[in-house]
């Protein structure tokens, strides 16, 4: 196979995963539990599935005590973003929740600077002022409609920035863990912080209906495991700028996904002040001037609130 052809599949995984991810959203919602129950099956139904690939002896060759201290730490980072995003969906609406997760390139570029030793360029500070008005005018569309809540946006906030932490300390690590067997160990470690937060408050993990049962599997082995596989394989035949300009399209199946499922309101100035947002990051992560700060900020973008 050409890699024309590679180019291809690889465009057509993360269609996919735009496809899985935007819904999950919607199933998470659909759930009749809390967002932390949710969240604890989602880790819980996955931790297996990843372990069977440590099967494999070169896999395991890399669990070492550097990939120990880089799971604690990159599992902490994550079961708190877990608990925020899951809580947040449950709490307010769908659109409300992706669109604020998409500003995560923003944060990003803030920290370029230090990072990159480059500061950032007029252009960039324009489109990030847009891109947070375009986020009030989504809040402000929203305000009216019976799903809306200050307490769910709130913690959808948080959690942007809780995420955005866990993105550049796995970056680091990255450097010297491998790729998947870091993702295994901060799912184990994430997924006993979710034990510890389900315990804490109390939690009834007996809650689900028959109904919650599939959406939980569903979660966890659809966006949660198999879309989180495709995008590792289609980083390997398509620019991380690419993927990252197709995945601005999960906020877009995520907000219909809800509107036509779960029948949350979608008024104009919420679809006025997503285009803008979506326009606005992806302006940033196009305008970015050297090589390095696009790539970081594309492959934030690539990562954001995936569930």
């Amino acid at each position: 196979m050409g890699s024309r052809e590679r180019q291809l599949l690889g465009i057509g995984a993360i269609g996919f995963t735009v496809l899985l991810w935007g819904l999950s959203g919607v199933a998470i919602k659909a759930t009749s539990v809390t967002g932390i129950v949710t969240a604890f099956y989602r880790t819980w139904f996955a931790i297996p599935l990843l372990w069977l690939t440590m099967l494999s002896p070169t896999l395991r060759g890399g669990l070492d005590r550097d990939w120990l201290r880089a799971s604690v730490l990159g599992g902490a980072l994550f079961c708190v973003h877990q608990v925020l995003y899951f809580t947040s969906l449950k709490l307010t609406t769908v659109a409300n929740v992706t669109i604020l997760g998409a500003l995560q390139p923003v944060l990003v570029l803030l920290l370029a600077g230090p990072m990159f030793g480059e500061a950032m360029t007029t252009a960039s500070v324009v489109w990030s002022i847009v891109a947070f008005v375009g986020t009030a005018l989504v809040v402000l569309g929203s305000t009216a409609a019976p799903t809306w809540s200050l307490l769910g946006d709130s913690l959808a906030t948080v959690n942007l920035f809780a995420f955005t932490a866990y993105f550049l300390v796995s970056k680091r690590i990255r450097a010297t863990v491998g790729a998947w067997e870091y993702v295994v160990g901060l799912t184990t470690v994430s997924g006993l912080g979710m034990a510890f937060v389900v315990v804490a408050t109390g939690q009834d993990l007996g809650s689900p209906s028959g109904a919650d049962w599939l959406l939980l599997a569903a979660i966890a082995i659809f966006p949660g495991t198999v879309g989180h596989a495709l995008i590792n394989w289609a980083h390997a035949h398509v620019t991380a700028f690419v993927a990252s300009m197709i995945l601005l399209a999960v906020p877009v199946v995520a907000t219909a996904g809800a509107h036509f499922f779960l029948a949350e309101p979608v008024s104009g100035l919420q679809v006025l002040g997503a285009a803008v947002v979506l326009a606005a990051v992806g302006m940033i992560v196009a305008s970015a001037r050297r090589s390095s700060v696009r790539l970081e900020l594309a492959e934030s973008l690539a990562e954001t609130d995936a569930p």
